[in-house]
């Protein structure tokens, strides 16, 4: 007789998960706080709003906290995603408890109130009148209330349309409830307005921590968007294969649907950034939808689109997708965007306002591709994205996550081993997470405890970094501080344009040598973040950690420059520390640049000193400031010629390691690969010529012989270049 007992196995393994996880969470938070000084729920909000920012969950969150008891007000960072016009205002409740606190609906509720008064009073004349002038919260909520109307001109961004919803976003380790359900907690709008509410309580972080994917899967249930059911569709390349493709008609309300679900998260692994009409192919698809919406379909280019899982059913003979796993739009996402904001467009074309654009009659054609295998999507989104036909030119920026240059990164991490150091006796490598969350991936994978602690101490956590980190140290690096402070996402895709326009240029430059003085440029910005923290002068209050670090590197640079010199980054690499000349140099400097950020007049009057180092104007009176560079160690600098020369001794360093990965993928390949190949060429040919008599000496490649009359490295360069010719020519190659 079957048991009616309930099995709380997995119940009860899913609560030591979250116990370990909060333990491992809290020391975190606990070593940082302890070391800066700041209060614990300080650093919980910095770790986690890092967390949701890499994985793309948000562009950038804003660390900005005011708090007013008597009002009932309270934010902790606030986020403007241009994208989909949402003004998110950001609260923390922390516990700062080991154990597994629940936090009750009540709780929640009240938190998202305090936080939403905030936006709610940022254009109250009364509550702005409150605010002293040097309060920093007086420029915050100025700063916030922009977004709530139309703007002409804003800078660099042209026209900017006020903001469409509102969100207020909770960040907790306690747990939520299981009695509470999400789609229940509620707020009420914002200045009548759709007002969101998300909660990221410790189970949510836990899992999205875990993950390794970019940021929460787009999972769609078409049975519920679609009045048949489901989305009809048609097999376009069904095979055994872990790829197969599907030709479908999209409704443009279902689109609008979608967008409205998932946002940008839809989209992320397309263009992230959104042309707000300007362009000319943009405003072409408005006026179709305004005034031809039934020609939609046939003036638009469609979308491509990628899945991870899918259910069909056969219903009545037609082919319906119920469901979708992990939905994304790698092709498309302007067309996207204009469905769904053309209709909240203001003013009119030919006397018709746009809003009154009819999305029953719009179509979009819809090409699916479900990649089953988690690496082959990676690289298919990445293709697609790039050399697809797309209706506006897709930026760099936008493609960096999936760019050849962070598997190269990636590959130098795993295979370099630096030089031991004081604090580590033995190598170590630094190890790149060109995915969020392939470090702890690792870790799990391992099968016994004994080879995950031979794995973390090959691979320190502290020498773990990200691809915003990079960013960060990079655009340092590069005297361009300003757009280090715009916040990781935002940075990333200011240096992800040079950077792959550099990697388009010459992949070459990007070999170990680029990775040795990445690694230096961590050192020198984790010493220098670290060496802040345990200053008198910082402890003293005021903060701005962050801001202090990345414009004292970017001066202290900005100085050497214009005195004919760099720091040596080898020796940095070498000694895996700063020499203690460096060090005192860079906490005199460091100082000076607090001073300067708290001194309202040296800030041209802006209150908030945040905000003030996210302009250009920043960096501008700080290259104006007089300071002598003069505890320096020589040794610790490489003037400019030295430094040429270095980058001539790397390009031929570089050039002799590609000849010697070539001799190594020829090697690689079997005789009787290269004779299948050979045999391939020779039927698509029209004649035998020196290259092909070159070729079949590789199908005895194996042979000692053969290899000592093969000459080095020409022999090879032609094998491979034949090799990839046949691939062109339809050669497939053997798994």
């Amino acid at each position: 007789m079957a048991s009616n007992k309930k099995d709380n196995s997995n119940e009860t393994n899913d609560e030591l998960e979250l116990f370990e996880f909060k333990k491992d969470l809290l020391n975190l938070v606990h070593v940082a706080a302890d070391a800066s000084g700041e209060f614990h729920e300080e650093k919980f909000f910095d770790d986690m709003s890092e967390l949701l920012c890499e994985a793309g969950v948000y562009d950038d969150i804003q660390k900005d906290p005011y708090i007013n008891s008597r009002r009932g007000i309270r934010i902790d960072g606030w986020n403007w995603n241009k994208t989909e016009r949402i003004l998110s205002a950001v609260i923390t409740k922390f516990s700062n408890d080991e154990e597994l606190v629940k936090i009750s609906k009540a709780e929640i509720e009240k938190l998202g109130k305090q936080a939403s008064r905030f936006i709610l009073n940022i254009n109250n004349s009364k509550f702005l009148e409150s605010l002293d002038d040097s309060d920093p919260a007086l420029e915050l909520a100025k700063e916030m209330s922009s977004y709530l109307n139309d703007l002409g001109i804003d800078g660099e961004e042209g026209f900017r349309p006020a903001a469409h919803k509102f969100r207020v976003i909770v960040l907790t380790d306690h747990l939520l409830s299981e009695r509470v359900k999400l789609g229940k907690l509620k707020i009420e709008n914002i200045h009548d307005k759709e007002t969101f509410f998300e909660i990221w309580d410790l189970k949510r972080i836990r899992n999205l921590s875990y993950s390794g994917a970019e940021s929460e899967p787009c999972d769609v249930d078409f049975a519920e968007l679609c009045d048949e059911g489901g989305l009809p569709t048609l097999p376009a390349n069904i095979s055994e294969s872990d790829i197969s493709s599907y030709i479908c008609v999209m409704p443009g309300t279902v689109l609008r649907d979608l967008y409205d679900s998932f946002g940008q998260r839809l989209l992320e692994s397309n263009v992230r950034t959104f042309l707000q009409f300007r362009g000319k192919v943009n405003q072409g698809m408005k006026s179709t939808l305004l005034q031809n919406p039934e020609n939609f379909f046939a003036y638009n280019n469609g979308l491509t689109v990628t899945a991870s899982a899918i259910e069909l059913e056969n219903k009545s003979g037609k082919l319906l997708i119920k469901k979708l796993d992990n939905m994304q739009i790698v092709n498309g996402g302007q067309t996207t965007s204009a469905i769904y904001f053309s209709p909240l467009s203001k003013g009119k074309q030919q006397g018709i306002d746009f809003r009154d654009i009819d999305l029953t009659k719009v179509y979009v054609q819809m090409k699916l591709t479900v990649i089953d295998n988690d690496e082959d999507s990676e690289i298919i989104k990445s293709n697609v994205a790039r050399y697809a036909n797309s209706q506006n030119a897709i930026q760099a920026a936008d493609l960096i996550s999936n760019h050849p240059l962070h598997r190269e990164i990636e590959k130098q991490s795993r295979s370099l081993w630096a030089p031991p150091s004081e604090d580590m006796a033995v190598p170590t490598k630094w190890f790149y997470e060109r995915a969020r969350g392939q470090y702890q991936t690792k870790i799990l994978a391992f099968r016994t405890p004994a080879k995950a602690r031979t794995f973390q101490a090959e691979n320190p956590k502290k020498q773990m970094f990200t691809k915003t980190d990079m960013a960060k140290y990079e655009n340092t690096w590069r005297m361009r501080p300003w757009e280090v402070k715009l916040g990781a996402q935002g940075n990333l895709a200011k240096i992800g344009v040079v950077l792959i326009k550099e990697w388009d240029e010459n992949p070459d430059n990007f070999g170990i040598m680029f990775f040795k003085d990445l690694v230096a440029k961590a050192i020198l910005f984790k010493t220098t973040d670290t060496a802040i923290l345990k200053s008198d002068w910082y402890k003293d209050g005021g903060g701005l950690k962050a801001e202090t670090s990345t414009y004292t590197i970017a001066l202290l640079l900005h100085k050497l420059d214009k005195s004919g010199h760099t720091l040596n980054l080898k020796r940095i690499w070498e000694t895996q520390k700063l020499s203690e000349s460096l060090l005192n140099q860079i906490i005199d400097l460091a100082k000076i640049v607090r001073e300067k950020l708290l001194d309202i007049d040296f800030r041209n009057g802006h209150a908030n000193p945040s905000m003030f180092a996210r302009k250009r104007e920043a960096w501008d009176r700080f290259k104006d400031l007089e300071y002598e560079i003069n505890i320096i160690n020589k040794n610790d600098l490489l003037t400019k010629k030295q430094e040429k020369n270095r980058q001539e001794e790397n390009d031929a360093l570089n050039e002799e390691n590609a000849e010697i990965d070539i001799m190594n993928f020829c090697t690689e390949i079997s005789d009787e690969e290269w004779a299948a190949i050979y045999e391939f060429l020779k039927q698509h040919l029209p004649k035998e010529t020196k290259d092909m008599k070159t070729l079949n000496k590789f199908t005895q490649l194996s042979s000692p012989a053969m290899q000592r009359k093969l000459q080095y490295p020409f022999d090879y360069n032609t094998a491979k270049k034949l090799r990839a010719e046949a691939i062109d020519k339809g050669y497939v190659v053997p798994e």
